[in-house]
Formats: C-alpha cells, sequence, structure tokens
C-alpha cells in the first residue's frame, strides 16, 4: 500500500484506513517484533508491542505530507524502533538467562565478569538441554526459548499436550539435577 492509496481510503473513512493498514502489514511487524524480542519476551510481550507499533503508525503519520512512496520502509522503522524499547524494557527487568548471545552488547569494565559468568551459564546450559537427548531437548527448547505452549509442541511431535507436559516437568528435574551437579544453584522458575 502506498501512501497515496493510504491517504484516499483515510479520507473517505479513517477507520477502513487503520483497519487496511493493519491487515496489510500485521505479518510484517510480528516478524519484526518477533525477532527482536523472541529471546526475553513472552506471546503478550509481543503482542502489545505490535500494538504499540500501530499506535505509534498512526498517531505519527503526517496525513498532510507529500510523500507518495510505500509506507513499509515507515512502518518497519517504527516497529523496529519499538521492539527495541520494549527489549531494553525486558532485559532491564529480568535476570533469566538466555541461550541466544547477544551480539551487538557494547563493552562495560564493570560487567565483564558477570558478562563472562552469563555466557559459561549459557553454554553449560545448552549443552545439558542438548544432552537430554529427543524429544526432551526439543520440547525444553520449544517451551522456554520458543515460548510455545504444550498444544503447539504436542502437534510438533505427535503427543498429547499432556504428554508434553509430563515429559517437560520430567525434563526440567533432570536439568537441575544435572546443574547441580554442575555446581550451578538453581531456583525454580529461572530456567
Amino acid at each position: 500500500m502506498t501512501d497515496n492509496e493510504y491517504r484516499k481510503i483515510y479520507d473517505k473513512d479513517p477507520s477502513a484506513a487503520q483497519t487496511a493498514l493493519f491487515d496489510e502489514y500485521l505479518n510484517y511487524v510480528y516478524a519484526i517484533v518477533y525477532n527482536k524480542l523472541r529471546s526475553c519476551g513472552s506471546r503478550e510481550d509481543m503482542e502489545e508491542c505490535v500494538g504499540d507499533v500501530f499506535s505509534a503508525v498512526f498517531i505519527s503519520y503526517d496525513r498532510n505530507g507529500k510523500f507518495d512512496g510505500d509506507l513499509k520502509g515507515f512502518i518497519g522503522t517504527i516497529a523496529s524502533r519499538t521492539a527495541i524499547q520494549m527489549y531494553r524494557k525486558l532485559v532491564r527487568h529480568s535476570d533469566t538467562v538466555y541461550l541466544e548471545d547477544e551480539l551487538n552488547e557494547t563493552a562495560d569494565t564493570e560487567r565483564v565478569e558477570e558478562r563472562t559468568e552469563r555466557n559459561a551459564m549459557q553454554r553449560t546450559l545448552l549443552r545439558l538441554i542438548k544432552s537430554l537427548g529427543e524429544p526432551d531437548s526439543d520440547i525444553i527448547l520449544q517451551k522456554y526459548y520458543y515460548n510455545m505452549n504444550s498444544n503447539e509442541i504436542a502437534d510438533k511431535h505427535s503427543m498429547s499436550p499432556a504428554s508434553v507436559r509430563m515429559r517437560c516437568s520430567r525434563a526440567l528435574k533432570k536439568l537441575k539435577d544435572l546443574l547441580s551437579a554442575e555446581g550451578y544453584d538453581i531456583k525454580e522458575g529461572n530456567i
């Protein structure tokens, strides 16, 4: 959808214009948000961020401008910036260890030791999860890394959701024991 097309729809019915823009760019915005927040945000966080993106688009759109190009770049920029702000907010209030390395961390001499310990923990955690074997390692990764629910995991593994929950519970107990054997003191819910 170009700016001109959006403006014509908006002049007739602002609500229809917003709906058309939302329908056309929802998947695009969700992909951007998902890529930024998948390592730290829940599904609800991602949905909230997508809503914030469209709110920002509707509020900041210049209806009197002379731009006549594709809106994809404009929307993509707002989506990226909003997702980065949400990521910073989520990470700042989190003490959970994530498996994905943060590639764009800047060097901070005060946090080098903390970052080194966290990276060692991430490598150990990933190694121990892989040692659980299939399908337990997949279930743990899908549940806690990709934020998939039991029904989604069950579909992928041809299991019932109850079986997935049972395997996940047992795998977490094994993982906790393995981490304890490695010398890590893990509190419930922080894996």
